[in-house]
């Protein structure tokens, strides 16, 4: 059952989504040429949503403390876990870039370590891979290299991949809030969700009416998504509102030729060694006879039938 603090939660939670997509139509919408109407429609929504997310900081990680909201907590440490990943391979490319692709650090810090699986690792798996890291983090050579000016470029990369850890595991605080912090808390959850909600529907009636000049285009190339329900699709939908925009390439990404390099080194180091072979086996001694069976107990001998008495009689 919906309660006015979820909505809340959820409706500021689409704000930020909805933010990220406004930025993904803008620059898809500055590629064309002319729409000279449109494109200030889309940058008018834009800043109005941008201008009434102002001070919105941590508020939802902050709001999960809150026992009303405790069924968000799943779904959000999730999302804070990938945003974990998300800034440790950043530090990955970072020092790709920095040095080389083959540079030691890596190998030091991520040995046969999968990026893309610990966004589905669990939270004890994600823990334990996490001070594994730490614990190379916090070895001489690591440190040695760190400190060095050649890698002093991936510092904020690193910084960032820890942060994103300890805002990962607010997410499972369970010291509960006085009644005072938790009365203020909902209050500025509610108050904000106030304050964005019209903003959030006005910049997306901008925006889906400067996208409806390019829907010919888009459904001419088979980009605009097809309705998971049948019925006519709602003709005020776009791709670029409706899905989340993917993430920014990295400046400091490795090409695609350093990055085969690194899977290849990466499945050299999984290979396992091959064990060595096992002696042969002795020739088993044969086996002792099984003892005989016991022949069965005879039977006792039948009882004889009792005599017939002798008649006395005078012959």
């Amino acid at each position: 059952m919906s309660t006015p603090l979820l909505e809340a939660f959820e409706l500021i939670a689409h704000s930020r989504d909805l933010a990220r997509r406004l930025e993904a139509a803008a620059a898809e919408l500055a590629k064309r040429p002319g729409l000279k109407e449109e494109k200030a429609w889309l940058e008018t929504g834009r800043a109005r949503l941008a201008h009434a997310r102002e001070g919105v900081g941590d508020l939802l990680d902050r709001a999960l403390r809150l026992e009303e909201l405790e069924s968000m907590r799943g779904g959000r440490a999730r999302e804070l876990q990938g945003e974990v990943v998300d800034a440790l391979e950043r530090l990955q490319a970072g020092i790709a870039f920095a040095v080389s692709p083959r540079s030691p650090l890596i190998e030091a810090l991520f040995f046969n370590v999968k990026l893309p699986v610990l966004r589905k690792l669990e939270r004890e798996e994600f823990e334990r891979a996490w001070r594994e890291f730490e614990k190379r983090l916090a070895s001489g050579y690591a440190k040695r290299m760190l400190a060095d000016e050649t890698y002093a470029v991936v510092t904020p990369a690193l910084e960032q991949a820890l942060e994103a850890y300890r805002i990962w595991q607010t997410a499972f605080e369970t010291t509960p809030l006085d009644e005072a912090d938790a009365r203020a808390l909902c209050e500025e959850l509610v108050t904000t969700a106030h304050r964005i909600d019209q903003p959030s529907r006005q910049a997306r009636l901008l925006a889906q009416a400067a996208l409806l000049s390019m829907k010919d285009i888009l459904d001419e190339h088979g980009l605009t998504p097809k309705p998971k329900r049948r019925g006519a699709p709602d003709p005020d939908t776009h791709p670029l509102l409706e899905q989340n925009p993917p993430e920014p390439p990295d400046a400091n990404a490795p090409t695609p030729e350093e990055q085969a390099e690194l899977e290849a080194l990466r499945t050299t180091a999984d290979t396992p060694a091959k064990p060595p072979k096992a002696p042969a086996p002795a020739e088993a001694a044969p086996a002792e006879a099984a003892p005989a069976e016991a022949a069965p107990a005879e039977a006792p001998p039948a009882e004889a039938p009792p005599r017939a008495k002798k008649r006395s009689g005078k012959s």
